[in-house]
């Protein structure tokens, strides 16, 4: 991988170094962002709804304070470790307080994603990663400092036949947000419903045409959402942010469903909740039972 001016990470020759992946998102002076993601922080916070709770002079007052403190954490990561982690958790506590403020953005994310795995925090690193490519799945950037902040988890989990098979038909569905898909929706519905309306004016035939594939888009379009809804209430996609043991029912004296435990960044499925225990599916299928405060929903 390669850093680029913008300050993401792209593919390139050769690994990347831990101290080279992640830069905040933001754009440069004088240049577009080379990033996909639409929006950056930066133009976000001049909206006035983005976050009711904080005026916008105070959220770029907390954004640029943020963003300051990353950058002297970067300058501070070769002679002061520890006053590097400091700067770095300044910058996290100022983008969760704009993340709970409501503000929503991959770029907001990506950077949440970027800091913690510079603190080593490799849960919480691919657990915001996950949250940016719910909202941009087609960052470049997102996309490859996604996959190298996977490779160092422990254990290596692979998805079962099933779920690749399913990635790769359903493509077009892993490939855009649940905002993309409903605009889709509209506009395929839109455009189908008037074409079938004009057809039973004019009776052409290509609107007709017209009409049919842009209603049965659409329904695609509309089944790729409730899916998404679907699995948010029942199969709610998560991260261990904590090593932990997997368990074959609740309960610390429950037999091990695995002989090692699991590492932070490990991705689940949540089956049930009961109490203060959680059943999970791993990538690979197998199932059992985890603390509630030792993963966190994506």
């Amino acid at each position: 991988m390669r850093q680029t001016r913008s300050g993401k990470v792209s593919p390139g020759a050769g690994q990347a170094r831990p101290g080279q992946l992640g830069q905040p998102a933001r754009r440069p002076p004088g240049r577009r962002s080379a990033s996909a993601i639409p929006v950056l922080i930066a133009t976000m916070l001049w909206l006035p709804a983005a976050a009711e709770s904080l005026p916008p002079a105070r959220q770029r007052e907390i954004l640029r304070d943020a963003l300051n403190a990353f950058d002297q954490a970067v300058a501070a990561a070769r002679e002061d470790t520890g006053r590097s982690a400091e700067l770095y958790g300044q910058a996290a506590a100022g983008w969760l307080a704009l993340r709970e403020a409501g503000l929503c953005n991959a770029a907001l994310e990506y950077n949440l994603g970027n800091v913690y795995f510079r603190l080593g925090d490799l849960g919480r690193a691919i657990l915001h990663y996950l949250r940016a490519q719910r909202l941009s799945p087609n960052d470049p950037h997102l996309t490859a400092n996604l996959r190298y902040a996977r490779q160092r988890v422990e254990p290596q989990i692979a998805p079962t036949g099933r779920a690749r098979l399913a990635a790769q038909l359903l493509f077009w569905h892993y490939s855009s947000s649940t905002r993309q898909r409903f605009t889709a929706l509209v506009a395929l519905s839109a455009a189908g419903w008037a074409g079938l309306l004009a057809w039973v004016w004019w009776r052409k035939r290509w609107l007709l045409v017209v009409g049919l594939v842009g209603v049965a888009a659409a329904l695609v379009c509309g089944s790729s959402i409730q899916m998404d809804l679907w699995q948010q209430a029942h199969r709610a996609p998560a991260v261990v942010v904590s090593q932990i043991q997997l368990r074959l029912a609740r309960g610390q004296g429950a037999d091990l469903a695995l002989k090692h435990p699991l590492g932070p960044g490990v991705e689940v499925q949540i089956l049930q909740q009961v109490g203060d225990w959680v059943e999970v599916r791993l990538l690979n299928g197998q199932t059992g039972w985890l603390p509630a405060d030792a993963i966190e929903r994506v």
